[in-house]
């Protein structure tokens, strides 16, 4: 429903383009190596190790992903309505969503190809353009992977992903306001929550 998106595809492979250290496009290929590390260390399922695992990578999204922007731009004019407490609930729960959804679908085809055709910056804000190749079941496909990020703090973070001109934080808002339009944003936590609790 909500969460039903496939965050970072392009972290799942070696990056395969030169760039300077410190610009979003090294960045992206920082933290995709470090995935890819991780990921190649195989790992029984249920096991510490695996938990471990599974928190080494959730820590790796948060150090890319800016989940304050993307939480904000989610939920658009909403975003002013709230109280800080609820804010800072929203952010948390969508967080823990992102994050449950990303490690469940890290393993379902690790037989990915990405192309980094470049990166643009303006100042405190970048994209960064990539092209990831995937091979699946015989087939192969192709999917234009762009990363919108800002400069938080000295570091480039991540607020919005667009796979094939779909962007994360559009579906989001579109959704969400949905539900704060015909119910409430007390309907919306709750659903989200009620997730959270599905996948448990």
């Amino acid at each position: 429903m909500i969460m039903r998106t496939l965050v970072f595809a392009a972290l799942l492979v070696p990056a395969l383009a030169l760039a300077a250290p410190g610009t979003p496009l090294s960045t992206l290929k920082q933290k995709n190596g470090e995935v890819d590390k991780l990921l190649r260390n195989k790992v029984e399922k249920g096991t510490p190790a695996e938990q471990k695992q599974k928190d080494e990578i959730k820590q790796l999204a948060a150090a890319l992903l800016d989940y304050d922007e993307l939480a904000k731009r989610s939920l658009a004019a909403h975003w002013e309505k709230l109280t800080p407490a609820q804010r800072k609930e929203f952010v948390s729960t969508l967080r823990e969503l992102i994050e449950r959804n990303y490690v469940k679908q890290l393993r379902s085809n690790l037989d990915y190809q990405v192309q980094y055709r470049g990166e643009q910056v303006d100042g405190e804000d970048a994209t960064v353009t990539t092209v990831v190749k995937v091979k699946s079941a015989g087939k192969n496909s192709d999917a234009e992977i762009v990363y919108k990020m800002r400069k938080v703090s000295g570091e480039w973070r991540v607020w919005d992903v667009v796979t094939d001109e779909v962007s994360l934080v559009r579906n989001y808002k579109t959704q969400f306001n949905k539900i704060i339009t015909e119910q409430s944003y007390d309907a919306l936590i709750k659903k989200m929550k009620s997730k959270l609790a599905e996948a448990a």
